[in-house]
């Protein structure tokens, strides 16, 4: 597995993520990395990004119908 160091010199930009680690309750290093995946995975089209969901939904034998009947309850005005 290849690996990758960063230095980040941008004072602002250290101080953003040091906050980002203290509201997630986590290190620096560790919202870097977040923040980081976040942005790449971002570029990603979206078809590319859900392709194991919808190929495991094909595999699985569910109707769009009964995906329906599951989702609606919880989509209901009020629940969220």
């Amino acid at each position: 597995m290849e690996s990758l160091v960063l230095e980040v010199r941008n004072p602002d930009t250290v101080h953003a993520i040091a906050e980002a680690a203290r509201r997630q309750g986590t290190t620096p290093e560790a919202a870097a990395l977040e923040l980081l995946e976040t942005a790449v995975l971002a570029q990603r089209p979206f078809a590319e990004i859900v392709e194991p969901v919808a190929r495991s939904f094909d595999e699985s034998g569910m109707t769009e119908e009964n995906l329906d009947d599951l989702v609606a309850p919880a989509t209901r005005p009020g629940l969220g």
